[in-house]
């Protein structure tokens, strides 16, 4: 069953890639049948070739954590730019290897700072501060030490999976959340509830200049 859902899920990313089988397969010298038997659950997506789907998606132009593929946990897959393959944008930046140890660095990272809130930047909210595809974070505060972050830019998730990046502000023991960028859905923000978590961003983690 597990190895279905897997599957699944690496169907999903394909999917938000716009990419069949063949297309994929032929783009990245895999073979169509071990990509059909990942999605199907035939073939299990082990350790041993689970970095290579992640940076195969990732040299597509999409962020899909280790572990989303392999449990349906954390962050979902994020489409973060064009394919380096489409005729718009051909980079060196995007050398596998070097997105490889990108990502392993940010893994490594998330488990020796359990105590921090780390994202991944999807919005325009910070610009042009914080650009999409970076990656921020800092410590998790304790809700008696809010309101000394007031106007510093913020890590907070609302609610679980949903995270935003804004300045912060309280106001009558509200949270008022405010984006730098007006275009951007909930630029202005007042929180009903208390939300799960708040960091104030103490760094950031740029992919590419």
């Amino acid at each position: 069953m597990k190895n279905v859902e897997r599957g699944q899920r690496l169907k999903i990313c394909r999917t938000m890639l716009k990419k069949t089988l063949k297309e994929l397969g032929s783009t990245h010298q895999v073979s169509i049948g071990s990509l059909s038997n990942w999605e199907s659950g035939s073939s299990p997506i082990s350790e041993k070739n689970v970095h290579k789907i992640i940076g195969l998606l990732a040299t597509e132009g999409l962020i899909c954590p280790k572990e989303w593929l392999l449990e349906g946990t954390g962050e979902s897959p994020y489409l973060y730019v064009s394919s380096p393959h489409s005729q718009e944008k051909k980079d060196s930046s995007f050398n596998l290897t070097t997105q490889f140890l990108f990502f392993k660095e940010i893994e490594s990272f998330k488990k020796v700072h359990p105590d921090m809130l780390i994202t991944l930047v999807r919005e325009d909210s910070m610009m042009p501060f914080l650009r999409v595809g970076d990656y921020v974070g800092g410590p998790i505060l304790p809700k008696t030490a809010y309101k000394k972050e007031q106007g510093n830019i913020c890590i907070v998730e609302v609610n679980e999976g949903d995270v935003l990046i804004r300045q912060f502000f309280m106001r009558d023991n509200k949270i008022l959340l405010l984006s730098q960028y007006p275009t951007v859905e909930n630029n202005f923000l007042l929180l009903e509830a208390d939300p799960l978590k708040v960091a104030p961003l103490t760094f950031m983690r740029r992919f590419w200049e």
